[in-house]
């Protein structure tokens, strides 16, 4: 309820910013991603260079005791020993200036991605490629990121990604 355009049903200059780097990056909203009839969105990193694909969102919040939930379908794949892709939903925990104070993954990886869980940063591996709901509360999920302080917490950014490096 905090995020504009959060179900993609307008277009995606509505409330999301988009960022690339490398080639073959496409951010595209369709009908036939999931197999409900309603819009989701594409964020796609190809192979060839290194680069991302990025569409994110800052959404003010009144409280860290709000709960987040997004349904997602996360695919990485690299294509030889020394490269590593990552694909996620990167929830950013940001102070009044926007600095990011520590986020959330709900993210998959292919092997010798450097993502890891920190102080600052929790990752959330998703099992499988699948469509999944996923759903947690703010204020609980910062017990996995104690190096943020959920009273400095008043806005937080949304984005999702696809990197690769060396594919």
């Amino acid at each position: 309820n905090y995020t504009v355009n959060g179900d993609f049903e307008q277009a995606l200059t509505v409330g999301w910013t988009q960022a690339t780097a490398g080639g073959g990056t496409t951010i595209i909203r369709g009908t036939t991603y999931d197999p409900d009839p309603d819009y989701e969105v594409y964020v796609y990193k190809g192979a060839g260079t290194t680069g991302y694909a990025q569409l994110s969102q800052i959404a003010t919040i009144p409280t860290c005791n709000i709960d987040l939930s997004c349904k997602a379908k996360l695919y990485a794949w690299d294509n030889y020993s020394g490269a590593w892709a990552g694909a996620a939903v990167v929830i950013a925990y940001l102070n009044s200036a926007n600095a990011v104070l520590g986020e959330t993954r709900i993210c998959r990886w292919s092997y010798d991605c450097p993502w890891m869980t920190t102080a600052n940063c929790h990752l959330i591996q998703v099992a499988d490629s699948l469509w999944h709901d996923y759903s947690y509360n703010i204020l609980d999920e910062l017990l996995y990121v104690p190096a943020v302080d959920p009273d400095a917490v008043v806005k937080i950014k949304i984005t999702l990604v696809a990197q690769v490096v060396h594919c």
